[in-house]
């Protein structure tokens, strides 16, 4: 079992081979509720996409987490967004290939209040009769529309950000935008301004069906009690996953802030429970329930301790969690200048869950992330997903 100074000299020495195989084992340990987990990590790297290899353009790019969705006919679907959004799919998990069909684009309008200009799908609900809804990141970015704000090192990153739903068939994940009256899940506490540098809620991690609910968790810029950074906690009712959304504040659940309402209405603002205990500091990307353990499981790249990695922490109830513990010594490309290998967006898919959007894992299940190439020039868009098989040890 290794402990924190081992997990430390591991990430030395991955680093220093600059994503070669490592011939060691990292074990990863955390302790929730009195009983430790012990995982296992292959050192191994499996390629799902390359781009040098399977790229349909230059932008063909894994931008987001990765997403598996398993049709009523049993083939997979794989996202893993980019604002030009294209699915891998195939009969499994072996045999995923990219559709270089882009599926899914942002109008990219220069009205904020249209929650139209670019976005990511990162969420997939399944909504009966083949119908998916998808949930996304939704990016308005001042610096690229003209008259509203100027690029510059001293200027704000006009940086307006939500999440909004989307609908799509199975077969073709061909999503569109919600009606403009039931499009936007969260937004910013206050209306768009030149000003802003960043404000509202930017990602979000795959949804869950927990009894009577679903849930996800969602990064905010600016929303989140204490320190408005932080990941935030979303529930709906099965019966209502487009317009029940709403977001743990104070213990209970409100409306998330909506500064351009319908007509008539006035504007939403609330504030939300920031998660853990302070020390989940980066944007949960995955959230699976971990079947051994009878625990919700997250995951997130930053940097603690001088250790940049992969950290997860365990829940029994989605709103009380366990503290942060290296997962892999996985270094996110954020925070540096060198020249090497990085991984970023991890995301956790059991290839056997009984789930249609792989909610569970048991005690084998993979590490998906996106490998940054940058041992020679950063940055570029060469990025690849890969995966790491993990096993629950005990």
């Amino acid at each position: 079992m290794a402990d924190f100074k081992d997990l430390k000299n591991a990430a030395a020495r991955w680093n220093a081979f600059a994503g070669l195989v490592v011939l060691v084992l990292m074990m990863s340990v955390a302790a929730t509720s009195g009983a430790p987990l012990h995982f296992s990590i292959s050192p191994e790297a499996e390629e799902v996409y390359s781009y040098e290899r399977q790229r349909c353009d230059w932008r063909s790019i894994p931008d987001s987490p990765a997403r598996a969705y398993r049709r009523r006919d049993g083939s997979v679907a794989l996202i893993a967004a980019h604002f030009r959004n294209r699915v891998l799919e195939g009969p499994n998990f072996a045999e995923l290939r990219p559709d270089c069909s882009i599926v899914s684009q942002g109008e990219e309008s220069a009205d904020p209040s249209a929650y139209d200009d670019r976005f990511w799908v990162q969420s997939l609900i399944p909504l009966g009769d083949d119908r998916v809804l998808g949930l996304a990141s939704q990016e308005f970015s001042g610096l690229r529309h003209d008259e509203l704000c100027a690029k510059g090192p001293n200027n704000p990153k006009c940086w307006y950000l939500s999440i909004v739903g989307l609908e799509a068939n199975e077969r073709d994940f061909a999503f569109k935008l919600l009606p403009r009256n039931r499009r936007l899940i969260a937004g910013s506490n206050k209306p768009f301004d030149t000003g802003i540098n960043a404000a509202g809620f930017l990602t979000l991690s795959n949804t869950v069906l927990d009894g009577d609910y679903a849930y996800f968790i969602a990064w905010t810029e600016d929303a989140a009690e204490p320190g408005k950074r932080g990941n935030c906690l979303f529930r709906a009712p099965r019966s209502d996953l487009v317009a029940g959304w709403r977001m743990m504040s104070d213990g209970r659940f409100v409306l998330p802030p909506d500064p351009y309402p319908p007509s008539g209405q006035e504007p939403i603002q609330a504030k939300c429970d920031r998660l853990g205990s302070g020390d989940i500091t980066g944007k949960i990307r995955s959230l699976v329930w971990l079947e051994a353990k009878n625990v919700w499981l997250v995951v997130w790249s930053t940097r603690a301790n001088d250790t940049g990695g992969v950290y997860y922490a365990t829940s029994p109830d989605l709103r009380n969690w366990s503290s942060a513990t290296l997962l892999a010594p996985f270094d996110p490309p954020w925070g540096t200048t060198e020249r090497r290998i990085y991984y970023d967006y991890p995301s956790i898919i059991d290839h056997d869950s009984q789930s249609p959007v792989f909610q569970s894992a048991g005690n084998t299940f993979h590490l998906y992330m996106t490998r940054f190439n940058w041992q020679s020039k950063r940055p570029t868009m060469n990025r690849d997903l890969v995966r790491f098989k993990v096993v629950l040890d005990r």
